[in-house]
């Protein structure tokens, strides 16, 4: 069995705004970063729509499930879907995530708590288990620190009792949990996957993490690194048959994907021919299983890391020409690095070029797009979309 996969549902959360339309829309404007040095979501945008969580449970959600439970409630209203409206086993949850760093302060107070006297800077162990006795509420800290709870609570949220997957793997995680979700639909294990990313990357210890390996561009300086942003993006995912017998209008078709490991050293700091000659194999790969000569749209990685552009536009080059899109775009000048909500965000926004039939700034009417993903270490993968086949919006 090998059935058509259709996204139905897309919901979002960024820099740029709560909803796929208004971050669609501030996308259209294409006003580029100001120079800040890291994004979060509009508050007055996002207030709104924590009334449909109960505050006793907003209390367990960290940042990032936060997020991503505002961004599955848009996707699946979008689809039109219910619980009720399937068979919840046959109902999934795949979602790219970051690593969720402890609350700064917790883990300052921790340190200090736990320092030997007889030793500076060296941690007294049974110092340290005194203090988590009496200072950590232990349901509060694993609740709120283990990445694969986000993806349980979309589960538990919308009853879905089919797979439920979680991938830690940075930039790249939500565009591989979009791959998988789709294969687990055509093969025929699921017929509905909520599917993307959620990151939380302004967090204090996830962004002094990405501070201290170089990564986030210098204060009112472009192109010198990426802007840490917060947001969620995730789509409904469903075999088109089911779709279109319930009367929903698809976005957009899931062709094909490619994804290739990375190495053990940072991408930026990695030789340029051989990240090239990765991103260049990877989208040649991706074209190849969505069974497409070239790409009308090609959604760019573009993060602002100058060796990482580099190495982008290189691949760009190494295609034979007939395999070059026709346009790119690097939205990510908009609404910063989402993380591993990235890839998600723009593949939603491609399929919103698709269903429209435009690409903000240039004079193609597209049928089918790329999105590249590139890795904190150079692992890449690269999605293929296709018009959805029904009329398009304008």
């Amino acid at each position: 069995m090998s059935r058509s996969v259709v996204i139905t549902g897309r919901g979002i959360v960024s820099p740029l705004g709560v909803g796929f339309e208004q971050h669609w829309s501030a996308v259209l404007k294409g006003e580029p970063l100001d120079g800040r040095s890291r994004l979060v979501a509009p508050p007055e945008m996002l207030l709104p729509h924590l009334a449909r969580f109960p505050k006793k449970q907003q209390k367990l959600y960290n940042r990032m499930t936060l997020l991503a439970m505002v961004a599955a409630a848009l996707a699946m209203e979008d689809a039109a879907l219910a619980p009720s409206d399937m068979d919840p086993t046959r109902f999934g949850v795949y979602l790219g995530v970051n690593l969720v760093g402890w609350e700064l302060g917790l883990l300052l107070g921790f340190l200090e708590a736990s320092e030997s006297d007889a030793q500076s800077g060296e941690l007294d162990l049974a110092r340290a288990n005194a203090y988590c006795m009496r200072a950590i509420n232990p349901l509060d800290y694993s609740l709120k620190t283990l990445p694969n709870l986000t993806a349980g609570y979309l589960a538990i949220a919308h009853n879905a009792q089919g797979a439920c997957r979680a991938y830690t793997d940075g930039p790249v995680g939500g565009l591989l949990a979009i791959a998988d979700a789709c294969q687990a639909i055509r093969e025929g294990d699921l017929d509905v996957a909520l599917a993307g990313g959620a990151d939380a990357q302004t967090e204090d210890l996830v962004y002094a993490s990405a501070l201290g390996m170089g990564l986030v561009a210098r204060e009112g300086e472009a192109g010198t690194g990426m802007v840490p942003a917060e947001g969620s993006a995730l789509m409904v995912l469903e075999a088109e048959e089911r779709a279109r017998a319930r009367g929903a209008a698809p976005r957009c078709r899931v062709l094909g994907w490619s994804a290739l490991v990375g190495g053990s050293r940072l991408a930026a700091e990695t030789e340029g021919d051989v990240l090239a000659g990765r991103i260049e194999r990877a989208m040649r790969e991706g074209l190849a299983t969505a069974g497409l000569a070239r790409a009308d749209l090609l959604a760019l990685h573009a993060d602002g890391t100058p060796a990482l552009e580099a190495a982008e536009r290189a691949a760009l080059a190494a295609l034979p020409a007939g395999s070059r899109p026709l346009a790119t775009t690097a939205w990510k000048r908009f609404h910063g690095h989402l993380g591993a909500a990235s890839p998600p965000a723009e593949a939603l926004a491609a399929s919103a070029c698709l269903e429209r039939g435009m690409v903000p700034g240039a004079s193609v009417e597209p049928a089918t797009a790329l999105v590249n993903a590139v890795g904190f270490f150079g692992e890449v993968a690269c999605l293929a979309l296709g018009a959805g086949g029904g009329a398009r919006a304008r």
